[in-house]
Order: C-alpha cells, then structure tokens, then sequence
C-alpha cells in the first residue's frame, strides 16, 4: 500500500509541476527596450542585443529571485483580429515589480506578437491578454 501511495504521489507532483502548461496572464510593454537594459538581472546594453531585442520584465514568481533571468517564454495575444498565432518568443532581463500585469515586454517582442501591418494597432492596446 505504501508504495502505491508513493507512486501516486509521484505522478500527481509531476503534473502539477508542469513549466511547459499554458497559463493566463496579461502583457504590457516599455516604449523603449533600454529599460529593460538596465534590469535587474544585471545585463546592462548587452540584453537589448539578446533574441533580436524580445526582450521581457517578468513577476517576481517568474522571476524567482534571480534564477528566472535569460528564461524564454513564448507569449501569445488571444485577439485574434489583431494579433498572429504564433506570438513571440522573449527572454527575461529584469524584475517586473507592476502587479498589474506578468509580463512587461520590450515594444519590438509586443509588435512580434501582431498581424502584417498591424503593429501599430496592438500598441495603441498598451495592455493585452496573453497565454504563455
């Protein structure tokens, strides 16, 4: 009976466990990638030369004190009218400290995640729902 118990303890951990599941949150981005330059995580200039300037401040739960520095996460806008399907993919550079949203992306990542020629529209947004 233990070792069942421990089996089921196993499996049910490991899936609520799971860092590749798809989560709510909501995005916002800085007009200029240089704030994210001089985060927390102490890149400096080097970060806005990172995934081609995607670049993110994460919640600290993302964040978790430093270790979620150079994470990736691919983030996707559910509006399908402005926004692609494939969304973009990020790298952490500093501590997002708003508890308004999880996310504070570089305005080059917020654009990826827009349709052709519709960058401009998502912008205008500021803040849009995301699933990561």
């Amino acid at each position: 009976m233990a070792l069942f118990l421990c089996f089921l303890f196993l499996i049910v951990s490991s899936a609520a466990a799971c860092d590749r599941c798809v989560h709510q949150s909501k995005v916002a981005y800085f007009s200029r990638a240089s704030a994210l330059s001089s985060g927390a995580c102490g890149y400096g200039s080097m970060a806005i030369g990172f995934n081609s300037g995607n670049l993110a401040a994460a919640v600290s739960s993302l964040y978790k004190d430093g270790a979620g520095c150079g994470a990736c996460f691919q983030i996707r806008c559910k509006d399908a009218n402005l926004c692609s399907s494939r969304g973009t993919r990020v790298i952490v550079t500093d501590l997002n400290r708003n508890n308004q949203t999880d996310f504070v992306l570089s305005s080059r990542a917020f654009m990826a995640m827009a349709k052709k020629d519709r960058g401009q529209d998502i912008l205008k947004q500021g803040i849009v729902g995301s699933g990561i």
